[in-house]
């Protein structure tokens, strides 16, 4: 029994030794972490050790040189206890700027911001300011600077390109852009911005600061507005040092000059929207969008905590960060300005015999910046002191000849009491601007280079008075060059196997003042039926445009980064076109689409030569029918009228016909017969305007009979049936050979 007890005793103890052992390993290997350092400088390899859970899983300290500014609590703080505000706010000057949260919860960061708990609320911690000055570790955290449109399918980098020293340059600036729109961002309001109560208002019970921490909402975002196919968005893509990347900062906070922020999720790898301001200063700070500006400027990176220390002590850490300037104003070689693609009313042609007024649309205002649009002055505002210049009584305002107005009831307004104050004569209202008149849509009219197919008459295109314009509003925007391409082939001929070039000089160079391309006049290689093609292609590397489409800039970015000159044909891509078909169009002289062209009434002269007759002169039971055998009996002449489709070339088989013929009737007689009747159309050589046909024609009308071997029979009814040739041409044209045809068209 008692050998049971023994045995029993030393497994007890045997136990306890087990369990007591792994609890002092830690306090062993607490010597081997202290000298982890002295271990490190030995060129052989130091063991991994595992660090207590206390600690952040960092193997080396982090390094936060180039900082402008590090806050550190003391060691081991948890949490701090509600007191009076007196620490550091949870990034620099965060009570004074405007700040908008993306992407996580806005309540404890507003509190926070407002004095309320958090882990510095309580004085404890310290801020270790860094050097104030431009840091080249803050400004290596600026990678890329991207640009997205809502036509673009992926973002384009505009600034990236790397020198021979290393340095980069903008590749594109985006200043010709439309910016979009920011105004449904939610912000906090400053701090320090506390509202006003109006003055005189009554004194009410105390209650809680609108901006206390015990009262913080959450700040909700409105309806976007739906961004226009110009509006650009740039976005800065950042990475945080790698010297100083903390697994434990829950936060960032992006500053801009202007007293904006931006808050988000801490990130090591992360992007930021920005505005660029092309004209003035900031303006009034709304923290709904980070401002940057041509000439370049700076922005201030801060990643923080609230409640826990990153490592060891650090609450936040700030750099500070130079965007580059957006323009460059100093190289030879400058980066080319990005222009919104045309759209596909843009590019229209036209044509007439005089220029056609660019049309006025309704609100049609030039964006701020660009040229001021030709006419009348709008008038000047009023001189301080509410006091106008001085006029004739009665005289509206308006320019010269404006005329004398009665006051209406409306205008005098309500009559002056006595001792009243005299008030300012308002100045009456201007009238509308006037608008140039609305295009008939039914008449012909400047037609879009949309891809699409057009008929127009030759009169105009052998005379030069067709032009290419760019329209619409992005041009008042159009300060530099712009490159165009223009070729103009007939599709209908070939030489050589490909499309004749019409166009000797295709460049379009497109500014503001002068957004037209005339076409020149087309003699050689041109009649009055052809089939043209009119193109007009971008040409990004054409050495006399400064400006690009953003649809070209990803693709022609390379070539304009090399130093040796791309292949200015081959970058061009096609951006409008149409297919004309040139035929006398019913009278009119200028577009008209496939569907509005129609039939037109056409007019042309034409020879009829009998091969056989079968005539009847006054009556048959007075006269024997007269017949002709004999192959070209009558030749003559005859006014044709006829239905034609200029586009499908083809004419209503049955014609009008108003001429007269030359017959000999034999037996020494010779017939003279003015007629009114009808042909076929059908052409047997050629198309289009060969009216050469095979068929019979049939008429009325009066013959006048000579006789050699009698007395003249006189003048006297008839009609016919005759199988003829007839030889025409209806197209007015003039051939190689300098042989004249005649034809005129009609409208319908």
């Amino acid at each position: 029994m008692s050998a049971r007890r023994s045995a029993m005793f030393l497994s007890a103890v045997a136990l306890a030794l087990a369990i007591a052992a792994p609890a002092t390993a830690p306090a062993q290997d607490d010597p081997e972490t202290e000298t982890g350092e002295t271990e490190e400088e030995t060129p052989e390899p130091a063991t991994t050790l595992r660090r207590p859970t206390d600690a952040a899983p960092m193997a080396v300290p982090a390094d936060f040189g180039g900082s402008l500014q590090v806050v550190r609590a003391p060691a081991g703080t948890a949490s701090a206890a509600a007191s009076s505000a007196g620490g550091p706010e949870i990034f620099p000057d965060a009570r004074r700027v405007w700040m908008s949260v993306r992407d996580t919860d806005p309540v404890p960061i507003e509190a926070a911001r407002r004095g309320g708990r958090w882990l510095c609320s309580g004085g404890g911690c310290a801020a270790q300011t860094g050097d104030p000055g431009q840091s080249p570790i803050g400004d290596q955290m600026l990678r890329s600077i991207k640009l997205q449109t809502p036509t673009l399918p992926l973002p384009l980098t505009v600034w990236g390109r790397l020198t021979e020293d290393g340095q980069r340059l903008l590749d594109f600036d985006p200043v010709l852009l439309g910016r979009r729109s920011y105004r449904h961002v939610c912000a906090y309001r400053p701090v320090a911005d506390t509202p006003r109560s109006p003055v005189g208002a009554p004194s009410a019970p105390a209650a809680p600061s609108p901006l206390s921490p015990e009262r913080v909402d959450v700040c909700r975002d409105g309806r976007p507005e739906p961004p226009p196919a110009d509006a650009g968005e740039l976005t800065l893509g950042m990475q945080w040092p790698k010297q100083s990347e903390m697994a434990d900062f829950h936060y960032l906070a992006i500053v801009d000059s202007c007293g904006n922020a931006r808050v988000q999720p801490f990130q090591r790898t992360f992007t930021v929207p920005v505005l660029e301001v092309a004209s003035g200063g900031c303006g009034r700070p709304d923290g709904k969008i980070l401002r940057v500006f041509p000439g370049g400027g700076w922005l201030r990176v801060t990643a923080f905590n609230l409640h826990a220390p990153a490592a060891g002590n650090v609450v936040n850490a700030t750099y500070r960060v130079t965007v580059p300037p957006l323009e460059n104003l100093v190289e030879s070689n400058p980066a080319r300005l990005l222009f919104p693609d045309p759209l596909a009313d843009d590019l229209k042609v036209d044509c007439g015999p005089t220029p056609i007024a660019p049309r006025t649309d309704a609100g049609s205002i030039p964006p701020p910046g660009s040229a001021r649009s030709p006419g009348p002055r709008a008038p000047s505002p009023a001189p301080p002191g509410g006091r106008t210049p001085p006029r004739a009584a009665g005289q509206v305002q308006g320019g010269a000849g404006a005329g004398r107005r009665p006051p209406t009831a409306a205008q005098a307004g309500p009559t002056a009491q006595p001792g009243a104050a005299a008030q300012a004569p308002q100045p009456p209202a201007l009238p509308p601007p006037r608008r140039a008149p609305d295009v008939d849509p039914s008449r012909p009219g400047p037609q879009p280079l949309a891809h699409g197919a057009v008929v127009i008459s030759p009169a105009p295109l052998r005379l030069g008075n067709c032009r290419i314009r760019l329209t619409g509003q992005a041009k008042h925007r159009l300060v530099a060059p712009l490159a165009l391409y223009v070729s103009l082939t007939r599709t209908d001929q070939m030489r050589g196997g490909t499309p004749i070039e019409l166009l000797q000089n295709g460049t379009w160079i497109v500014t503001p003042s002068s957004a037209e391309f005339p076409l020149p006049p087309l003699a050689e290689d041109f009649d009055g039926d052809a089939r043209l093609r009119l193109a007009v292609y971008s040409d990004p590397l054409s050495p006399q445009g400064k400006v690009v489409l953003v649809s070209d800039a990803g693709r022609v970015a390379s070539s304009l980064r090399s130093n040796e000159p791309g292949e200015p044909e081959r970058a061009r891509r096609l951006v409008g076109s149409v297919a004309i078909h040139s035929v006398p169009l019913c009278g009119e002289d200028n577009f008209q689409t496939l569907e509005a062209a129609g039939t037109c009434f056409r007019a042309y002269l034409t020879v009829p030569a009998m091969l056989a007759t079968l005539q009847v002169t006054r009556a048959p039971w007075v006269e024997k029918p007269l017949v002709t055998r004999s192959v070209l009996s009558a030749v003559g002449v005859a006014l044709a009228i006829d239905r034609y489709d200029p586009v499908e070339r083809r004419a209503f088989p049955i014609a009008a016909q108003l001429g007269g013929f030359v017959q000999t009737l034999g037996e020494g007689r010779v017939g003279l017969l003015g007629y009114v009747g009808v042909a076929p159309t059908i052409p047997i050589l050629g198309s289009g305007g060969n009216t050469t046909s095979f068929g019979f024609l049939a008429g009325l009308g009066l013959e006048y009979i000579t006789n050699e071997a009698g007395p003249d029979e006189g003048l006297k009814p008839a009609a016919f049936v005759s199988a003829v040739v007839q030889v025409g041409q209806a197209a007015p044209q003039v051939s190689t050979s300098g042989r004249a045809s005649f034809g005129t068209y009609a409208g319908d």
